[in-house]
């Protein structure tokens, strides 16, 4: 199914998009203030770039040691608040018309809490694991960044990612009141998360193996996850990334091109 830049807009405007998309740039905001936090963002602490076995122990102990983890662990979710809330307006949506009305923001904050928590143990996973890549592989685009790049490519590509991103859109019938309505919210928050990591880890390990352009490559992907979130169901199989856009821009650039020609001749 296409999808063009009018039902787009007039998918922004509902409810509670626009409020999580303000959400969202005060994270973004968050993350252009200078400091110890600003440092992280910008690469420099989850780094390493060092070079021998030794220092890159040393380094990684200083990575967990408790004062920087904790600081890690803000950054991250600063991150994901900045990257992931516009993605949550499908779930938080079905959560505010299928809870009663003094439910709701209870059901809101315990599906954040299970979703959070699973994000949380995947930036435990991905930030290592874009360190030791720059280790391993060298920093820039030739490096671990073109081998997050690849990676990512590849993932976008995969029926497997596809899967996951069917999944984003399961939307879980809710108990009405007591224990078993908060449980059933926490766990749909749980869900989404694990299925939303499956979606979108290749994409959001980019920008943690970025230095200089940490923050203009975080703003590419979360545009990109949008997007991509907000796609319909579609058939699990291979595809190249944004096959079908690039399809219809290719065939409105023929039609035009075709309409030049006739207007061309005619005049001729």
């Amino acid at each position: 199914m296409r999808i063009t830049l009018s039902r787009y807009i007039s998918f922004i405007s509902e409810p509670p998009l626009p409020t999580l998309v303000k959400v969202s740039l005060i994270a973004w905001g968050v993350m252009l203030l200078p400091g110890e936090l600003h440092q992280v963002m910008s690469g420099r602490m989850i780094a390493v770039s060092v070079h021998g076995h030794g220092q890159m122990i040393h380094s990684l102990d200083d990575m967990l040691s408790f004062h920087s983890l904790a600081v890690i662990v803000l950054y991250w979710l600063v991150m994901l608040v900045a990257m992931m809330s516009p993605a949550l307006a499908q779930p938080i949506r079905h959560l505010w018309l299928r809870s009663l009305t003094r439910r709701r923001w209870i059901a809101i904050v315990l599906f954040l809490f299970g979703y959070i928590s699973i994000w949380t143990l995947a930036g435990l996973i991905l930030m290592p694991v874009a360190a030791l890549l720059r280790f391993f592989v060298g920093e820039g685009w030739f490096g671990a960044s073109g081998v997050a790049l690849l990676l990512a490519i590849f993932w976008q590509s995969s029926p497997w990612k596809q899967s996951c991103l069917n999944h984003c859109h399961w939307t879980p019938g809710l108990s009405p009141f007591g224990l078993a309505a908060n449980l059933d919210c926490w766990r749909y928050g749980m869900v989404n998360g694990l299925w939303c990591v499956g979606n979108c880890w290749a994409l959001m390990l980019l920008p943690l193996t970025v230095l200089q352009t940490h923050l203009i490559i975080m703003a590419v992907v979360t545009l990109i996850l949008m997007f991509d979130r907000y796609r319909p169901v579609r058939p699990i199989k291979w595809r190249i990334p944004f096959e079908e856009e690039i399809l219809y821009k290719l065939s409105q650039l023929i039609c035009d091109y075709q309409l030049w020609r006739r207007k061309k001749l005619t005049i001729d």
